[in-house]
């Protein structure tokens, strides 16, 4: 929730943006950074429901029809498309006369298959519509309950192989847990799942734990239209970065990864998803996840059906540089960096002067992003190279600068 304002760098430039958590220095950010024309507005009572929040508050609601204007037409693009989107979109055209295109969201009677390929077990089926080779995924099981689960990792430790368990709705690597065949067996496996609150109402994936000695995990963004409105495409492709507790952290987009030896069977295998979800009534972003071993073998782990971490990034660096970035710039996305004792962005970014972008008038340098979590010590940003290893470098230089913030950084 707190991490919304990524959204400030959707979809260039002007904008009207809905977030849940507000975003107080969102207007010096889009000033500072070439987006002048958007504006953040958030809930006075925010619930996890924000397109029913917009709805409860007259203020929200009539922000929407002035920014319509005359024409009385807009275009509504969610994070995720859910029942209470549409609902809004719903309200919108029927009580107040809109005209409303929703060019990243299935039509009402299509958001089950929406949520479906969001599960891992229902990317599983849809994904062997299609691909019709072995090893397309981690050999594993769905599992209806913890004793099941246990079950199935007992069965991998008893072959010697690593597994890891997910919850089938889960993301973000949220309460993944890891087993080896050094872990405790029987009860002790059993004890460990039914600690873990993320597997509790929902279905279980067991899988053998693919080794990556490079952390090599790929991400395949796609963008679906409506059926009759062109074919599905490669928005960009990523290297996923992880945290130490196994949570997603970032991305890095780099032309580097297009000439990678698994990426033309990524490709592939994306586009046949996407034209499979596409023929099945599916409209909007998703991205597939898969995991490179040592030996160079790929394998497709899941899909996210809905706009992702890395969008954000794509949609800047088109925005920022033209829709061949890649021919120019690196960008690194980091979700979350300590901002060593800064709460405020004015002496954050003073802080970093000499790193942010663009560094003396070249394509190269820090973009502050996330503020909204500056209150709680961590902020967002994106770093952008002229290539891979110049943006490696100044993320050490951006650690470093960090480390060195004095405890007087925020002086009361």
């Amino acid at each position: 929730m707190y991490r919304g304002d990524r959204g400030l760098f959707w979809l260039g430039d002007p904008k009207l943006l809905f977030v849940t958590a507000p975003a107080p220095d969102a207007a010096s950010v889009c000033q500072r950074w070439g987006y002048p024309g958007t504006a953040v507005i958030a809930p006075v009572h925010p619930t996890h429901q924000l397109s029913l929040d917009i709805l409860r508050e007259p203020a929200l609601l009539e922000r929407i029809l002035e920014y319509a204007g005359s024409g009385r037409t807009l275009r509504m693009v969610p994070y995720a498309t859910t029942s209470e989107f549409l609902q809004l979109a719903d309200i919108l055209q029927t009580r107040h006369g809109l005209t409303i295109h929703l060019p990243e969201s299935p039509a009402p009677d299509r958001l089950w298959l929406r949520d479906y390929a969001d599960t891992k077990a229902g990317f599983r089926a849809i994904a062997s519509q299609c691909i019709f080779t072995p090893n397309i995924f981690p050999p594993g099981f769905v599992c209806k309950t913890i004793s099941q689960a246990a079950g199935a990792v007992d069965w991998f430790l008893e072959r010697g192989q690593d597994c890891v368990v997910k919850a089938d709705s889960g993301e973000s690597g949220i309460g993944h847990t890891i087993f080896s065949p050094q872990s405790a067996a029987g009860q002790g496996v059993l004890q460990a799942l039914e600690k873990n609150p993320f597997l509790h109402n929902d279905n279980i994936i067991v899988e053998q734990f693919i080794k990556s000695s490079e952390n090599l995990s790929p991400s395949l963004e796609m963008y679906v239209p409506p059926l009759s409105a062109g074919s599905p495409h490669i928005t960009y492709v990523s290297q996923q970065l992880f945290s130490s507790f196994g949570r997603f952290a970032g991305v890095l987009v780099s032309r580097s990864l297009e000439k990678a030896s698994w990426y033309p069977l990524l490709a592939e295998r994306g586009m046949k998803i996407a034209e499979t979800l596409q023929k099945m009534g599916y409209v909007g972003h998703f991205d597939l996840d898969a995991v490179v071993d040592d030996e160079g073998s790929l394998y497709l782990l899941e899909t996210n059906a809905r706009r992702t971490g890395g969008t954000y990034v794509h949609e800047f660096a088109s925005f920022t540089f033209g829709p061949d970035y890649l021919d120019k710039v690196a960008l690194l996305s980091i979700n979350a960096l300590k901002s060593c004792g800064i709460t405020c962005l004015a002496r954050l970014l003073d802080w970093l002067s000499d790193l942010l972008y663009p560094i003396q008038s070249t394509c190269h340098g820090v973009v502050v992003t996330v503020t909204s979590s500056l209150s709680a010590g961590e902020f967002g940003c994106i770093l952008v190279g002229r290539n891979e290893a110049e943006v490696l470098d100044l993320h050490q230089a951006l650690l470093d600068r960090l480390q060195d913030c004095p405890a007087e950084a925020n002086p009361r």
